[in-house]
Order: C-alpha cells, then sequence, then structure tokens
C-alpha cells in the first residue's frame, strides 16, 4: 500500500469511527466542554463564515444550473449553505457516516433535493463544477500528496478554489507537539504544515493564481483559508 493509500485508510477508519462522534459535536451546536474543542468550532465557524462571504462577492447571483464540489462535506455545512445559495451541490467524503450526516443535514434545511452525496475520495470525483470547496482536509496530508490532491481539486474547478491548509508556523508546530503528548488515536489526526510557497506554486502550476487568502486562528485552530481561481475561467 502506498503512503497516500495508507493516510486515505487512516482517516477513512478514523472520520467514520470514533474520530465521528467527536467531530459531529464541534461542528455540531451542542454544548460543549472542552476549550480546545469549543475554540476548534470557533474557527471552523469563522473560517466557514469568511469563505461563504467570500464567495458571494465572486459570485453575486448564482445562475442556473451552477454546480459545485464540497470535497470532504464532513456533516455538511457548507454543502448545505451552497445548496441554498442555489448550487446543485455533490457533497463527497471519505467517511460514509459524514456523508450520511450530510445528507440530513441537507433534508433538514430543505434542499435534499440540491445535494447529491458521494462517498469515497477524490480521485472518485469526475466531472467539473463552477465553485470547488474544501476545507480542513488537505491539512491531513504531507508533501507530495498535498500537491496532487490540490492539483487534483484544481483540475474540477472551472470557477472559484476554496481550500484551507495548515500553514508552517512555530505556533502550529507548538500545539501539533502538545497533542503529540496524549497519544490518543480516537483524539486526534495529524496535522501537516505546508509552507506557503509550496501552496502558490502548485496552484500556479496548476493554471491558477490566489485572489486572496486570510489566516484563521482561534485557539487550537489555526488553518489558512485560500480562494483561487482559474487564470482561463473557461478553460474545459
Amino acid at each position: 500500500m502506498t503512503e497516500t493509500a495508507t493516510d486515505k485508510a487512516a482517516l477513512r477508519a478514523y472520520f467514520d469511527g470514533a474520530g465521528f462522534e467527536r467531530w459531529a459535536a464541534i461542528y455540531g451546536e451542542g454544548t460543549l466542554r472542552s476549550r480546545v474543542r469549543r475554540t476548534i468550532r470557533s474557527g471552523h465557524r469563522q473560517m466557514l463564515d469568511t469563505a461563504a462571504a467570500w464567495l458571494a462577492e465572486t459570485v453575486p447571483v448564482v445562475p442556473p444550473g451552477a454546480t459545485a464540489l464540497d470535497a470532504g462535506c464532513g456533516t455538511g455545512l457548507f454543502s448545505v449553505r451552497l445548496a441554498e445559495r442555489g448550487y446543485a451541490v455533490t457533497a463527497s467524503d471519505i467517511a460514509p457516516r459524514m456523508v450520511a450526516a450530510a445528507a440530513q443535514a441537507a433534508q433538514a434545511a430543505g434542499v435534499r433535493d440540491r445535494v447529491t452525496p458521494h462517498t469515497g475520495d477524490l480521485a472518485g470525483v469526475t466531472g467539473r463544477y463552477d465553485a470547488v470547496a474544501c476545507f480542513d482536509v488537505l491539512v491531513h496530508y504531507p508533501q507530495p500528496q498535498f500537491g496532487a490532491m490540490l492539483t487534483a481539486l484544481a483540475a474540477r474547478a472551472r470557477g472559484p478554489l476554496l481550500f484551507t491548509y495548515a500553514p508552517h508556523t512555530k505556533v502550529l508546530a507548538a500545539l501539533h507537539w502538545i497533542g503529540g503528548r496524549f497519544p490518543q488515536p480516537s483524539r486526534r489526526t495529524e496535522i501537516r504544515m505546508i509552507p506557503e510557497a509550496d501552496v502558490r506554486q502548485t496552484l500556479t502550476a496548476a493554471g491558477f493564481v490566489v485572489r486572496r487568502h486570510a489566516r484563521v486562528d482561534d485557539g487550537f485552530y489555526h488553518v489558512t483559508l485560500v480562494e483561487a481561481y482559474p487564470k482561463e475561467p473557461d478553460r474545459e
């Protein structure tokens, strides 16, 4: 088994097992006793709000028939937002329980008819989309897997590409080291820090340019959110 396949298998097992309960709680509305989880929830919500605002500025009016891919959709928080704006959304995740939760969220929000669940990794997603989102997924992959996956995401996008990655900083490295002192597999996955130069180089090679980016830092939640777009928006 290759390193990429091993990483994906481990993530699938985690997010479809004990990790599902942890992250469903973080993404949910219930009370969280852990300060760590509260800051992750807060930071994640800030990131989603910023991404939604950026996309609304870039695409003020969603044209009829527009499609979107939410790669690594989790419990469907952003999939629902995309569908509510009028996109026909493919909500894809490597973990079946996450996909089921996303479908339930779409049903509860009254947009189930605009959300198509897909279980599998990015390699199993085909087609092109008017908008592509991938949040807190690439943070689990080191180079060169990170670059390959970002390139694959870019190949699916004919419009805005929004994603997060774990920036290579001293603060994040320290937090990751602290987390490693408590080796409980059900509570922790590997966070892979990537230099900004690597991200920009990968996007440039894929024919994309960065429109804007922002750091989101809240307690134990640290990511860089990026909006990129193709140099030639109508490429096919």
